[in-house]
């Protein structure tokens, strides 16, 4: 089903909603004084209820899209935006009932199709939402290793760990050997006990890295799992060189700080193999 040209109209203000380097406050303020020139336009109540619901504020999000509806009737993008409301209340029952109706219309919008997947996600239908995080990937107007991401997650969730790699595994055959790819998918390899994979992704993606010691953390901590502690020591003491070769700053930065916490801990358990 084509887009109708209101349709299209209503969501590329969205974009520029999204986009502007204007405050959402301020957004709001500026749509209000192009409303009261133009109180009869249903595309601007839908831009500032999109507005409200960023800026979480339900009621009067909700208020907009009730006016949109009444102003025109055969508006079907209000189905979306009101799932998305219910969604971000936490209401995802309700939500899936407009989300699933605003498919029904426009089957191909990838915007609906995220959010229902979203949706069912939360609502624990793992099947439901893998299948429609999949459409979303197939009519995303542009590559995302997010959606790969997500649908790995709830089919992780429900103990597919297979399926959910094989999915991510789609998504680097695609975009590359992304760190957001194969760091989950590193995950997975470990839960399967394939460690011998999981050490492989390691390698692969520190390949291309200037700092090598979050990986070979990683690494000696997937060697440890494996039981394999003499080789995981090894690769934790070289994370421990690199990271005592940072400047002070650096190595006070929390997360920093919390990773050469891992690799004491690391060198701690395999205290058996020292030299």
């Amino acid at each position: 089903m084509k887009l109708s040209l209101l349709l299209i109209t209503i969501l590329a203000l969205s974009v520029t909603a999204l986009r502007a380097h204007d405050g959402i406050h301020e957004q709001i303020i500026a749509v209000t004084a192009e409303i009261k020139k133009s109180p009869r336009d249903a595309a601007l109540y839908l831009k500032r209820a999109e507005l409200y619901r960023l800026h979480r504020e339900w009621r009067n999000s909700e208020r907009d899209l009730n006016t949109a509806a009444r102003l025109d009737p055969t508006l079907g993008v209000v189905d979306l935006r009101r799932g998305k409301l219910l969604f971000d209340m936490g209401k995802f029952r309700r939500s899936k009932k407009f989300l699933e109706r605003f498919n029904g219309a426009e089957p191909q919008m990838f915007e609906g199709v995220l959010a229902l997947g979203r949706t069912l996600a939360k609502l624990g239908d793992a099947a439901g939402a893998a299948r429609w995080f999949k459409k979303a990937i197939e009519v995303s107007p542009s590559d995302s290793a997010e959606i790969y991401v997500e649908r790995a997650e709830v089919l992780a969730s429900s103990g597919s760990f297979v399926e959910a790699l094989d999915g991510l595994d789609e998504g680097i055959a695609k975009l590359g050997s992304l760190v957001t790819l194969e760091t989950p998918a590193i995950d997975l390899e470990v839960k399967l006990n394939r460690f011998e994979n999981a050490i492989k992704r390691i390698d692969r993606i520190a390949k291309g890295m200037a700092r090598k010691e979050p990986f070979l953390l990683l690494k000696g901590e997937t060697l440890i799992k494996a039981g394999r502690h003499c080789e995981a020591r090894t690769e934790l003491l070289e994370a421990r060189r690199g990271y005592e070769s940072r400047s002070t700053f650096q190595r006070n930065v929390r997360g920093v700080r919390n990773e050469i916490a891992r690799v004491e801990a690391g060198l701690r358990a395999t205290e058996s193999c020292r030299e």
